[in-house]
């Protein structure tokens, strides 16, 4: 049987969650085996609960580097992740909020993030 097919399985068991080939166990497996915590780690949290922290350091610390929000995120994303992952992830949350709730107000090289609420005050 293919991998994918055997992951399948798993999944409509309910025994792994996430997308194949990088499948974590499921909560009520990680409840049972006493790995509640680790599995939240490993899991992460909604992409959300990310940005909201963006604009919040944003917001009382403004303006801010790329290097303030990696410190600020990049030991908190999912343990799962590879360096070069988590970069990617930092990456497309700020792409994500840029132009809606930040923006960069220095350049390319060296960006400065701004909140583009203060800035209509």
């Amino acid at each position: 049987m293919p991998r994918a097919a055997g992951a399948k399985r798993l999944r409509a068991a309910g025994l792994v969650e996430g997308r194949y080939p990088n499948l974590l166990v499921a909560g009520p497996v990680a409840a049972a085996t006493g790995q509640k915590a680790q599995h939240i780690r490993n899991r992460g949290f909604d992409s959300r609960y990310y940005r909201d922290m963006i604009v919040e350091l944003v917001r009382t610390h403004g303006p801010v580097s790329r290097g303030d929000i990696d410190r600020l995120l990049l030991d908190k994303l999912p343990e799962v992740l590879t360096p070069a992952q988590k970069l990617g992830k930092v990456h497309n949350l700020i792409s994500s909020l840029s132009g809606k709730a930040i923006r960069n107000a220095g350049t390319r090289q060296a960006p400065l993030w701004v909140l583009i609420e203060q800035e209509k005050q």
